[in-house]
């Protein structure tokens, strides 16, 4: 709409409407952040199955994502070359929302933290940022679609995870107090040829 507008040598020479065609181009793009997270949250699909190298599909992720500067990421994905059985491309938006949200949870910057730990018959992986944490009335809402602390939030993004998480039949958990670091874990069952 912006770049219709500009063509238009007297609109783009005003000041005024210079300012208005950018507040409207952000509004644009927010309204289809949050059309984009409300199709993703109401089209979950059922998991398309593969076995998948953990370790793979968490390096892919965190290449995707620009992490701003100020933020160290540590990873540590354990022994060997984990499987699990999930959908890859379900579970890289989990990755990708739960670590945007650690890094957006840093204003100051800090430390991004993603750790796999193998148990007997799964494996964890914790997401963990040195932000702010959380209030226990905050704990409780999380998952809720539409609660959201973020001045340009939707609300969405954990919602459709915990989503995401359930189809899977794993599991999603959030541990934080106000003042100490937050941490996302999701287990995921190891993969057996039984499977």
């Amino acid at each position: 709409m912006k770049s219709r507008l500009a063509k238009n040598e007297a609109l783009a020479t005003e000041p005024k409407v210079a300012e208005y065609l950018q507040i409207m181009d952000e509004r644009i793009t927010q309204c289809n952040k949050i059309i984009g997270d409300l199709i993703s949250f109401t089209r979950i699909s059922s998991p398309n199955y593969t076995v998948v190298i953990l370790s793979n599909v968490l390096e892919s992720t965190l290449s995707g994502i620009d992490i701003p500067g100020g933020i160290t990421v540590v990873d540590n994905y354990g022994q060997g070359s984990m499987e699990v059985r999930v959908d890859p491309l379900q579970l890289l938006k989990v990755f990708t929302n739960l670590i945007v949200n650690a890094y957006e949870a840093m204003l100051e910057g800090g430390e991004l933290t993603v750790v796999v730990t193998s148990k007997e018959s799964s494996v964890e992986v914790a997401i963990k940022d040195t932000g702010p944490g959380m209030s226990p009335e905050g704990l409780e809402k999380i998952f809720e679609p539409l609660y959201t602390t973020k001045i340009q939030g939707t609300g969405l993004g954990l919602a459709v995870c915990q989503q995401v998480i359930t189809k899977h039949n794993d599991r999603l958990e959030v541990h934080s107090k106000v003042g100490v670091a937050a941490t996302f874990t999701v287990t995921l069952p190891l993969f057996s040829e039984s499977q």
